[in-house]
């Protein structure tokens, strides 16, 4: 074989291969998840006492994702980016809330409010 086409055929598959690389990695370079802050405001009405600080079982599109801390706070990473409902189920009694909310890459803010019920 002619040494032309023998470099020719080597910097073809160098060339090949570079643009494999390069495309192939680039799908890592974008998130496609973002992180969920959830923030559950609400309250237990006891004659005129507000007990505010219980804890919520957290659904994301109808699956459990976790359990709030007593101040009604849950992060959930790794969220796929896209519209997602999420709802609130307290712990000690009847309340419940909803949201629906677009999630992007990054931190995202999700505050569901539950009402208040009376005790």
């Amino acid at each position: 074989m002619n040494k032309s086409i023998m470099k020719k055929a080597f910097l073809m598959v160098v060339l090949i291969t570079l643009l494999f690389i390069v495309f192939v990695g680039c799908t890592s370079i974008f998130s496609t998840t973002g992180t969920v802050n959830i923030s559950v405001v609400s309250g237990i009405v006891l004659g005129k006492l507000i007990i505010d600080s219980f804890t919520y079982d957290i659904n994301m599109d109808e699956i459990y994702v976790g359990t709030t801390d007593t101040s009604g706070n849950l992060t959930i990473p790794d969220v796929p980016v896209g519209w997602h409902n999420f709802e609130a189920f307290s712990t000690f009694g009847s309340g419940y809330g909803t949201k629906g909310q677009h999630i992007s890459t990054g931190i995202n803010n999700v505050t569901i409010t539950v009402p208040p019920f009376i005790i």
